[in-house]
């Protein structure tokens, strides 16, 4: 995902994970829906947190999602 792209999240929209993602609670499948919560930089990289629909709250980085077309 190119800088330009991670700048077109905005809160409320919808996304999805763009791999499997493993993390201390479990497993987020591929292409699992959720909703973005917020953005942020941090070390000149940029967060996302995301509410999935399995009900998961993580924090991800832009590769790790893609957005989903209205």
């Amino acid at each position: 995902m190119t800088r330009e792209t991670a700048t077109s999240f905005i809160p409320g929209m919808r996304c999805c994970s763009a791999r499997t993602i493993v993390f201390g609670g479990g497993i987020v499948q591929r292409a699992a829906l959720g909703t973005l919560v917020s953005q942020r930089e941090n070390l000149g990289r940029t967060l996302f947190t995301v509410d999935f629909d399995s009900g998961q709250r993580l924090i991800l980085f832009a590769h790790e999602i893609e957005p989903i077309a209205a």
